[in-house]
């Protein structure tokens, strides 16, 4: 039966005729990326125009996703087109696929919520696609506003970090209080606040003893004043006795007098006052070149970081145009509709397949390729069950062959143990008669 019905299938491919190799045609090229066969569409040529639009439609969106994708490399990259073009052209190819891959998947008449729910899931994927490639386009037209933008808050940004150095690192005294200086405050040295500390201290000494000297002179004078008095019989009531001469007031005075000048050196805390003015002076010139140093170590220093800023705005990139697009929505309302326009108007794009395939409804091709693959798995189905009947049954074949041999083998054993046992016999009556004769009888 199996050699009968490779024979009739045999005679069928023998009396076909050769199939001409198809023609590659624009049409033919298009309705590809719909995923049809060629062979059922055939059947009904009038869908071949509507499954070439698909096809159009399904290129007009690679063509799209490969120019968008080239808008996002020539904001991320300074590269040449020569290199550009191929990875913009492989993108389109992708999204071409996944879009063949969506609309094949609706092909055939199937109803109900797995269709519906099928459709839902693709459409899903199509918008996620659709605002992948939106958004570069829409950077892509807005670059030169959104480059303007951002050179604005980078000036404001390089701005601000050089007035808040040196609003933290003052060319005289420590930063502010009042303002948050971390992560700005500079080292200019420390030779000038070493000099200010030592000028401080000796302007508080310097002034401590000049308040020391000015009190020791008045008290110098006070007691010479009073000793003038005493010894000149000059009467100041409860201070003098107003009696003329050298007598033992007058002796007290100047001994009073003698003592205050034993014991406090007007000349030395003159000289040490003159020392300290000297000192001072000297600080003061050693300050100012100090000072001059580090406000040339600052100023080097902030100009050194300003220009470390400038360096890392040199370049904008896909990220900061993407940010400084949505400052631009946030303060216009006419940036934020164009940019919501274009989103949408990209992403229906991209949905376009899906709508196209949803918008034909089922076709007399989707009917005829339900027929054709449920004919296939029918066809497939009954070669299963002919194979496997075919194959259990040359195994139930061989299990009786083998059956019948054991069963032939068995009844040729026993024979043969038969036959050995009758043999036996035979030998031992043989011999019995043998060991009779041979023995003599008793009278």
């Amino acid at each position: 039966m199996v050699d009968i019905l490779h024979e009739s299938k045999a005679g069928e491919q023998r009396g076909r005729r050769p199939r001409r190799r198809e023609r590659l045609t624009l049409g033919v090229f298009l309705r590809r990326f719909t995923g049809v066969d060629e062979k059922i569409l055939a059947s009904v040529p009038q869908e071949r125009s509507r499954y070439t639009s698909l096809g159009a439609v399904v290129i007009s969106t690679a063509l799209i996703a490969g120019t968008s994708m080239l808008g996002a490399l020539t904001l991320l990259s300074q590269a040449s087109l020569l290199y550009l073009v191929p990875v913009a052209a492989l993108w389109g190819l992708i999204i071409a696929n996944i879009d063949r891959f969506l609309i094949t998947s609706l092909h055939g008449d199937n109803d109900g919520w797995t269709r519906w729910g099928n459709v839902l899931i693709r459409l899903a994927l199509a918008v996620v696609i659709g605002i992948f490639i939106a958004e570069p386009l829409t950077l892509k037209i807005f670059q030169e506003r959104l480059d303007r933008q951002i050179l604005v808050e980078r000036d404001q940004a390089i701005s601000l970090t050089e007035s808040r150095y040196k609003q933290c690192n003052p060319l005289d005294g420590p930063a502010p209080s009042g303002v948050d200086c971390t992560g700005y405050l500079l080292d200019g040295g420390d030779q000038a606040l070493a000099i200010e500390r030592n000028m401080t201290q000796r302007q508080s000494s310097l002034k401590a003893a000049e308040d020391q000297l000015a009190a020791d002179i008045n008290r110098r004078q006070e007691l010479e004043a009073l000793r003038g008095r005493e010894c000149n019989g000059i009467k100041v009531a409860n201070r003098t006795t107003g009696v003329e001469g050298n007598g033992p007031e007058c002796k007290v005075r100047t001994n009073d007098l003698t003592t205050f000048l034993a014991t406090h050196d007007i000349p030395r805390q003159q000289a040490e006052i003159a020392k300290l003015r000297t000192e001072i002076g000297s600080l003061t010139a050693d300050r100012a070149s100090a000072e001059e140093q580090r406000s040339t170590a600052l100023s080097k220093k902030i100009t050194a970081r300003v220009e470390e800023k400038k360096r890392a705005y040199a370049d904008i990139g896909l990220l900061d145009r993407w940010e400084a697009l949505g400052t631009l929505a946030g303060q216009s309302g006419m940036v934020n509709f164009a940019h919501w326009l274009l989103r949408i108007i990209f992403v229906l794009l991209d949905c376009m397949p899906i709508i196209s395939k949803m918008l034909n409804g089922k076709t007399e091709y989707d009917r005829l390729l339900t027929q054709e693959l449920r004919a296939g798995s029918a066809c497939h189905e009954a070669e299963l069950n002919f194979t496997t009947r075919q194959t259990t049954g040359e195994y139930e074949i061989r299990l009786r062959e083998e059956e019948r041999r054991l069963k032939a083998e068995r009844g040729r054993i026993d024979r043969d143990q038969r036959v050995d046992e009758a043999s036996r016999d035979d030998e031992i009556d043989r011999l019995a008669r043998t060991f009779m004769t041979s023995t003599p009888t008793r009278r």
